[in-house]
Order: structure tokens, then C-alpha cells, then sequence
């Protein structure tokens, strides 16, 4: 499943021209399923991708 949700990534990535050599990705991370999985993908996504990335993910903490 994870695969068929990469390859899905990395089609709309080439479609759309998404990323460049050497960009920065922040990924909002709530802990759902949808911020989750693409923090995965891009991870696995990055290991053969032709241009190098980073990824990193960010949360905030809202004060109470």
C-alpha cells in the first residue's frame, strides 16, 4: 500500500515540478493519518528520488 501511495506522490511531484535540488520540505505534523503518510512517503520517496531534498517535520504546541 505504502508503495502504491509513493508512487502516487512522486507522479504528482514530476506532473506539478513540486521539487528542486536542494529544497527544504516542512510537513505540519498533526499525528493523523493524512500528515503521517506523507511524512512516510517523502521519507522513503527521498532514498531514490534523481533530486535531493530534505524533509522535516514541524508541530506546535498550543498554550492552554
Amino acid at each position: 500500500m505504502l508503495q502504491h501511495i509513493i508512487g502516487q506522490a512522486r507522479r504528482a511531484i514530476d506532473d506539478y515540478n513540486m521539487i528542486d535540488e536542494g529544497d527544504k520540505i516542512a510537513i505540519g505534523l498533526s499525528g493523523g493519518k493524512d500528515s503521517l503518510t506523507l511524512l512516510h512517503a517523502l521519507y522513503y520517496l527521498r532514498k531514490f528520488y534523481p533530486k535531493k531534498f530534505n524533509i522535516m517535520a514541524i508541530t506546535i504546541h498550543p498554550r492552554k
